[in-house]
């Protein structure tokens, strides 16, 4: 028979994992050439053609609906198969890390960091994690007039609508110069399904904002 303080703790058990908030994500874009700014990293100038008009991932982050995230849910270690699973190609393209060459022992930090804080949150395994993220960058491909604005200026409110309105993404600048964008998804069983409006604490994050021109710099 349960005692009086068993009871307790099962119920408080219950309400805890019940009551954990439901979670959506932000999938998190670098603009490598506004990553790459004044900046000697070795990645920044021995760049593949794709990182100079394209969005880089920067991660795929669970995020609580209304405000705060999870982060480092498991223990499980990064698998340094997964580069070669997904295909090392692929996810240098998609996925790099500038700040080391792709020789260096160090390049997989970046993706350890981004599995360990994000990943194991999120309840996909490795190589599903890695996958689903480069399948939104396939999916949902560069803004082309982005891609037409390299070396220019574009207006914020025109990138932000090209990227689902203003309130479906949050610019990343520094000094008006882009360097990445955050969009929100829903997500089914840790899958992303479709973009949706950002939380306020997401949108709140957008950083270009010191007026409507961004300056969009070559690599």
């Amino acid at each position: 028979m349960y005692t009086l303080m068993s009871l307790f703790a099962i119920i408080s058990t219950i309400i805890s994992v019940t009551c954990e908030p439901p979670t959506i994500y932000v999938y998190a874009y670098s603009w490598t050439p506004g990553f790459c700014y004044n900046t000697e990293y070795p990645g920044c100038s021995n760049s593949l053609p794709y990182w100079g008009t394209n969005f880089t991932i920067h991660g795929l982050w669970p995020q609580y609906i209304d405000t705060g995230y999870p982060s480092s849910c498991t223990n499980e270690q990064f698998d340094t198969n997964i580069p070669n699973e997904v295909g090392k190609d692929t996810i240098i393209q998609y996925w790099p890390d500038v700040q080391y060459t792709v020789s260096d022992p160090q390049y997989d930090s970046f993706w350890i960091h981004e599995w360990s804080k994000h990943g194991t949150c999120t309840g996909l395994t490795q190589l599903q994690y890695f996958n689903e993220a480069i399948q939104l960058t396939l999916r949902i491909p560069t803004p082309t007039i982005l891609s037409e604005s390299v070396g220019n200026n574009i207006s914020a409110t025109v990138l932000r609508n090209n990227m689902g309105g203003e309130k479906y993404v949050a610019l990343q600048c520094k000094n008006q110069i882009l360097t990445g964008a955050f969009t929100c998804w829903n997500q089914t069983n840790g899958i992303p399904t479709i973009q949706i409006v950002c939380p306020s604490s997401v949108v709140k994050e957008d950083t270009c904002i010191l007026s409507d021109d961004i300056q969009v710099i070559k690599l």
